[in-house]
């Protein structure tokens, strides 16, 4: 009789035959592994993307359930430059949508091939379509014509923003080959590129000038609404700092010490980008103390960094805006060492 072990999931139980159960868990890869369908998800390898995919599952949320009556009301009579900060926020919010598509995001999804990671990365995939419904309920509840927001958004520190994503994005397809070092840089560069820095600590200017605003009962549904949204990017965040730590537990060749220099060479463009983009903003409209939220960005990039296995930059013993680390959902992660299950642990856990 085969031995068998039963993986308790849910409250469901399978019973796996172990030289087969054990044979498909060796072989599971965050690339160059087999690939495999989202139904040959047993056993599982990385438990946390499963339990990651379940979470963002069960935090689904719609923007139409959020009412903004009260900012339809305020909109009129709101003061320019309040007025200002919100348009630039959806223009750029617009822009990082093209970037990460054209940078590639969807490309990753396909080079992954464990199951369970493309199980999470298909719930990543919905709430850019959540994020593209966010757009047109705020432009069409507020009357808020989103080619003005677009233009305003083309400063020439949005612009230095998005080109450095342009200059420094690899080339990756989906014919790209993974067992290439140089190409296997290319896919934890760019999950870098467009989830730590862009994402991840870019915008954060704007974001926290909304949630001020809201603060002050200024535009309170579309505070709410992107709290939500930020909600999301934190889920996104920890989808991708954990896949950059899992490629590089599964290919040490990939993590050396220059290439580690560059994506924190990376980070330090981008937080001084996001501080001259600072400058040229009425922050202090929505209640913002400039100087301030230039270190914040400090601050929140050395979570970034420290949550991919990096070495924090600038040291700030605790944030400035406490505040609006609740607002971001924003969690001091750890870097994710040897974060993959033992196959026995796998199957004997019964919280997966």
């Amino acid at each position: 009789m085969a031995d068998t072990i039963s993986i308790k999931l849910g409250e469901r139980t399978f019973n796996l035959d172990r030289e087969k159960a054990e044979e498909a868990y060796a072989a599971k890869k965050v690339i160059n592994g087999r690939n495999s369908m989202f139904f040959n998800i047993l056993p599982l390898k990385y438990t946390w993307a499963y339990a990651l995919y379940k979470e963002m599952k069960n935090s689904h949320w719609e923007p139409g359930e959020t009412s903004v009556q009260t900012d339809i009301a305020q909109w009129a009579n709101l003061d320019e430059p309040s007025q200002m900060l919100y348009k630039v926020a959806l223009g750029a919010f617009a822009k990082s949508q093209e970037i990460a598509q054209s940078g590639g995001i969807y490309t990753i999804r396909d080079l992954l091939t464990a199951p369970e990671l493309k199980l999470v990365f298909g719930r990543f995939v919905h709430e850019e379509n959540t994020r593209s419904d966010i757009l047109v309920y705020l432009h069409g509840s507020l009357s808020i014509n989103p080619m003005e927001c677009s233009a305003l958004a083309n400063t020439p520190a949005m612009a230095a923003k998005q080109q450095f994503m342009v200059d420094h994005l690899s080339p990756i397809d989906r014919d790209t080959d993974t067992t290439i070092l140089e190409n296997k840089q290319g896919i934890a560069r760019n999950i870098f590129l467009m989830s730590q820095c862009m994402e991840g600590t870019q915008y954060y200017a704007l974001w926290a000038s909304i949630f001020s605003l809201a603060a002050q009962n200024k535009l309170p549904g579309s505070g709410e609404i992107f709290s939500k949204l930020l909600q999301d990017v934190s889920f996104r965040i920890s989808l991708f700092d954990k896949l950059i730590n899992e490629l590089a537990e599964e290919n040490p060749e990939v993590w050396t010490s220059s290439f580690q220099q560059e994506l924190v060479d990376y980070m330090l463009k981008a937080v001084k980008m996001e501080q001259d983009l600072i400058t040229t903003l009425p922050v202090a409209a929505a209640g913002l103390d400039p100087e301030s939220l230039s270190t914040y960005i400090e601050y929140l990039a050395d979570n970034r960094l420290a949550a991919c296995g990096l070495q924090r930059q600038f040291h700030h013993a605790q944030s400035p805006f406490p505040w609006l680390d609740e607002q971001i959902h924003l969690t001091a992660a750890q870097p994710l060492h040897a974060s993959s299950a033992s196959l026995t642990s796998s199957f004997e856990d019964d919280d997966l």
